[in-house]
């Protein structure tokens, strides 16, 4: 069990320290930090940036007062305006934007509760709305927790409404964000999300405001959130099935590909359109979707006209690479001529992690099972990109991994590849992969090594003794 403390008792110590031992107030808590962490106290959600009050006998947090500020103008007779919460609302989403510990603090003081009630009096004001959306995602961020079926409601309510407005582009942008904080590592939420309408009310909104690039991007993000499988307090998640609602009954493969149309210069929006795609093809017929729709030259184009965007290139490839889990896709791909742009985008990012983690794994896609794309790709250069990746990041463990998977792929059932994948070199990686990560790549890079017909161990799991069983 770790070891915790409240903000309570750290304040108290540090203001010991300041006024039994003459400390400043840096010193004091310098002190209390060092006085924790040798009894072996998790500080993690202490804040620790407090300032002394003007008597100098205890400890302010300018989030806290910001919070109670906003409750004064909460309790007031009449609604508050704007003007009378703008400050205290940008105040308080600035201190909650330093850590997850000044998001507990605030709402250990009722930020939360507060924050819908300003959200009830600012439905009808785009400006207002916008201050307290904003400190509503400061709030929510890694902190899913504190959402409500009230807020819950709320959000939907706003995500409705705002589909067709066009008076602000700012609060349905921070709308979708609010959405994406509440279902990051919370299932719950998300399926909660879910039985409320919101995954139709998030495509509605890409759909209502696609002049809008920014929304468009948070939109992107906000459903991609609900096909996360990162709550490590569920034993069992409906990530899979919120990406089938989206494929079958939203049709969010054809929304997005379409969309991409409209942002064909803008590479960030393209990047987050063409990652909700991938999130998607979960199933062979949505993989074959994507394809009908014009996935595969959505892909060869951005490999053609964007080569040095890398981000752009990681996300054209993860998608290539996840289509290609469908063998009729794959083959469409090869014919397409992805190969060479494939190698190519590999050989120019070779020192970018993301491109050459999903550009190993897109390799063992497109050969696994099929001698003939492994003869192609190899002739292109696929296993010399593979091995300058696994050569160049040799302590990331998922590039090894996938880096040793495309070599076996390309080396199974097709001895022509030995020769050339052993004079690249193939035999030191990943005997160097299966030395530094051991058991995370043993069964990859074992099979690799047979495969290619080259020394290896191979341990016998279990050996029949011989013996009848007993009856």
């Amino acid at each position: 069990m770790v070891n915790v403390i409240s903000q309570e008792t750290f304040d108290s110590v540090v203001m010991e320290n300041v006024i039994e031992f003459d400390m400043s107030l840096e010193e004091a808590i310098t002190e209390a930090q060092k006085e924790f962490d040798a009894q072996g106290v998790h500080l993690g959600m202490v804040v620790k940036d407090g300032a002394l009050s003007s008597d100098g006998q205890s400890i302010v947090h300018g989030v806290v007062v910001a919070v109670k500020a906003l409750k004064v103008a909460v309790s007031g007779g009449s609604p508050p305006t704007l003007k009378d919460v703008e400050a205290h609302l940008t105040t308080l989403a600035s201190h909650c934007k330093c850590s997850l510990a000044h998001r507990v603090l605030a709402n250990n003081n009722d930020a939360y509760d507060i924050l819908i009630q300003l959200l009830k009096h600012a439905q009808n004001d785009a400006a207002y709305l916008s201050a307290v959306v904003g400190a509503l995602v400061a709030l929510t961020e890694s902190n899913p927790d504190i959402l409500t079926a009230e807020g819950s409601l709320l959000l939907m309510q706003l995500l409705g409404e705002w589909r067709a407005r066009h008076d602000s582009a700012t609060v349905p942008e921070l709308l979708a964000q609010w959405c994406t904080w509440c279902c990051v590592k919370h299932e719950q939420n998300r399926q909660n999300l879910v039985g409320s309408g919101a995954l139709g009310a998030l495509v509605g909104l890409l759909q209502g405001q696609k002049t809008q690039a920014l929304v468009v991007r948070a939109a992107c993000r906000a459903l991609k959130a609900f096909t996360l499988d990162d709550d490590i307090r569920q034993e069992f998640g409906k990530a899979h099935e919120h990406a089938r609602l989206l494929a079958e009954d939203h049709q969010l493969i054809s929304v997005c590909l379409e969309l991409m149309m409209d942002f064909s210069g803008d590479s960030e929006t393209t990047s987050e359109l063409l990652g909700t795609v991938r999130k998607l093809c979960v199933r062979a017929e949505y993989c074959q979707e994507a394809v009908d729709k014009g996935g595969l030259t959505v892909i060869n184009d951005i490999l053609v006209s964007f080569p040095n965007h890398a981000g752009l290139n990681k996300q054209a490839i993860s998608l290539l690479k996840a289509i290609s889990g469908n063998d009729k896709v794959k083959e469409q791909a090869m014919k397409a001529g992805v190969a060479p742009l494939l190698v190519a985008a590999m050989t120019r990012h070779e020192n970018v992690r993301g491109v050459c983690e999903e550009g190993c794994g897109a390799v063992s896609m497109l050969a696994l099972r099929c001698p003939t794309h492994a003869r192609q790709l190899q002739e292109v250069g696929a296993g010399r990109a593979v091995l300058q990746a696994m050569k160049i990041h040799p302590d990331v463990k998922q590039i090894q991994k996938l880096g040793c998977m495309a070599i076996r792929n390309l080396a199974t059932r097709v001895p022509e590849n030995h020769a050339s994948l052993i004079s690249e070199g193939v035999e030191g990686a990943v005997r160097a992969a299966l030395q530094q990560h051991g058991d995370a790549v043993k069964d990859v890079a074992r099979a690799a090594l047979r495969d290619l017909d080259l020394p290896v161990e191979l341990v016998e799991q279990w050996r029949g003794t011989g013996h009848e069983i007993g009856r």
